[in-house]
């Protein structure tokens, strides 16, 4: 077998300890004086669904010339302690993140938490139940695709993800490798999409469970890509967003690569009239998801996140840590 079909958490593996990951301006070779002074506050490693590890991120960064980011992670922040040890190093800012799947009836409901303590057991020990509960779901989907004539073994998808948090992308990959879809996507889509025939939903928190949570635990809670909350346009989004603003939401993802100008702007309202803080981030979890978008930015440099709105961000931390 060729080293490209490796699953990803062996390959990843041996190209980390063979020092064979490109330089990032090797691999993505963006200018780095667009994005001076920017921040990205929204990223996956190889921890979670990523492609890449944490120090790779980090040293793309300061390559591209972000003065902060914040690695989040599904549902694990077992990867942060590299990203902060090299940002350190090389001078860029590593915020405390995780994105905390939650339970939504018609869309996807991710919160986004910043600024948790790194030394907090109890924020660490109920991400752990949500770990153990999401792989249950794993098995069932694993379950469910041998019954539709795509046999697998849950310790194929162990292998796929490595150090990472199991998740759907990593039993996707091992559908392609076994030649059951010609590609992670028609995975999804055809299979394990939120519609698909073979999903199961996570046993995770409700909405106003997830943002008491992080509000017990000092972090600021941000809705991540508000539009996929599929609420039904601006306006009702932004009454659900009054709803959870009631039980504790900070802020909200208004720069974001799937949010087209109308939005953006009118989240941006939004949150003006609700008194949420402003955050932004690419989400970047490798070439083979969000192909368009990369760290920092959007396709052709058409999205960037102002390193101004981290000043928000650091003034709602000092309110949720009171």
């Amino acid at each position: 077998m060729t080293r490209a079909g490796l699953p990803a958490g062996i390959r990843h593996a041996m190209l980390c300890a063979m020092g064979e990951f490109p330089p990032p301006s090797h691999h993505h070779g963006d200018p780095a004086a667009s994005l001076r002074g920017c921040i990205d506050l929204h990223m996956h490693s190889s921890f979670s669904d990523g492609e890449m590890p944490p120090e790779y991120l980090v040293e793309w960064a300061a390559e591209l010339g972000l003065k902060a980011i914040s690695l989040t992670d599904h549902d694990t922040t077992r990867g942060l302690q590299r990203a902060i040890a090299r940002g350190r190093e090389l001078g860029v800012e590593v915020i405390p993140g995780c994105e905390i799947s939650v339970k939504l009836s018609g869309g996807t409901f991710h919160l986004l938490a910043y600024f948790y303590d790194l030394n907090d057991e109890g924020f660490e020990g109920t991400l752990r139940d949500i770990a153990d509960k999401r792989e249950t779901r794993n098995r069932k989907i694993v379950a469910s695709l041998a019954e539709h004539g795509m046999p697998l073994t849950y310790e194929e998808v162990l292998e796929e993800a490595g150090e990472a948090v199991v998740g759907r992308p990593h039993i996707a990959a091992v559908m392609e490798r076994n030649g059951y879809v010609t590609s992670r996507q028609e995975a999804f889509d055809k299979w394990i999409s939120n519609d698909g025939p073979c999903y199961f939903e996570k046993d995770t928190f409700g909405p106003e469970e997830a943002l008491k949570f992080v509000r017990e635990h000092h972090a600021v809670p941000v809705i991540a890509h508000p539009i996929w909350l599929n609420r039904g346009g601006l306006d009702k989004t932004e009454e659900y967003l009054k709803q959870l603003k009631e039980w504790g939401l900070m802020g909200l993802e208004a720069v974001y690569p799937d949010h087209d100008e109308v939005w953006t702007e009118g989240l941006k309202e939004i949150a003006k009239r609700l008194g949420l803080i402003v955050t932004g981030g690419s989400d970047y979890h490798g070439g083979k998801t969000k192909p368009h978008t990369t760290l920092g930015h959007g396709e052709g440099g058409g999205f960037k996140v102002p390193g101004e709105l981290l000043e928000a961000l650091r003034k709602a931390h000092e309110q949720a840590a009171r």
